[in-house]
């Protein structure tokens, strides 16, 4: 739903309002800030990580029989996708340990 909003926020010229979560979080819920920041931090990585992907599946395809660039692109892809798999695990464990500190805290 935050994103959702968010994305609204952003198609009507008024990105500033992405934050604003962050802005006004006066009520000392710690676990709605960090996800915030967690969550930001992991759609950044993710961005790059598929940036990379884009860019090793360039790199393979316009090898034209020069194994070394058919290897590197290759490699590129397998990194990438071992680290969008990593980020999207990394974005899971992240959620459930702030559930957890949510249960726990009782915030």
């Amino acid at each position: 739903m935050i994103w959702i909003q968010k994305a609204r926020a952003a198609d009507t010229g008024e990105p500033w309002k992405l934050f604003n979560n962050l802005n006004t979080n006066t009520s000392g819920d710690w676990t709605q800030l960090v996800g915030e920041v967690i969550s930001i931090i992991l759609m950044l990585a993710g961005a790059l990580a598929i940036i990379y992907l884009i860019y090793s599946g360039i790199i393979y395809i316009t090898a034209a029989g020069n194994p070394d660039n058919a290897k590197k692109g290759q490699q590129g892809v397998i990194n990438a996708i071992i680290g969008i798999v990593i980020i999207a695990l990394a974005y899971f464990i992240a959620g459930a340990a702030l559930n957890l500190g949510q249960t726990v805290t009782g915030s």
